[in-house]
């Protein structure tokens, strides 16, 4: 276990969670987060107990993607040496007016805080047409 890769380790998750990578039933799930977060809700993901907040607008699509990325983390975080039973906690934070970040606990009660940013900052759809004149053909249909 290395202690001083928890910072980089919970926030390649965090990352990882608001961005593209996290596709699921033909939608970014960054867009519901987004569309939630829009309505002054703070958002919150237990990632021990894989509970959303607010529980009422945890969607299927939500659901799903929390149990996808939970499923994987222990071998996420062991990829950078980070072992999640040394984690107290773990927890993606997006309160209502503010940035996302990630925040820990770990077994000796330090607490780890890390932003993170995601496809939240971008507009993903519709994608204006002068992308297509720049030939990025992954973009243009």
């Amino acid at each position: 276990m290395k202690y001083k890769n928890i910072n980089s380790a919970i926030h390649n998750v965090g990352h990882s969670f608001v961005s593209g990578m996290n596709y699921v039933d033909g939608e970014h799930v960054v867009i519901e987060l987004r569309n939630i977060h829009s309505k002054s809700y703070d958002i919150e993901v237990n990632w021990h107990t894989r509970k959303f907040e607010p529980a009422e607008l945890a969607s299927a699509r939500i659901v799903k993607s929390i149990g996808y990325w939970a499923d994987t983390l222990r071998e996420h975080l062991l990829s950078q040496e980070v072992e999640l039973e040394k984690l107290r906690s773990l927890y993606f934070k997006w309160p209502a007016g503010q940035r996302q970040f990630m925040f820990a606990t770990d077994d000796s009660g330090k607490e780890y805080k890390i932003y993170v940013s995601g496809f939240n900052r971008v507009r993903l759809w519709p994608i204006p047409t002068n992308f297509c004149l720049l030939n990025i053909k992954w973009l243009c249909y």
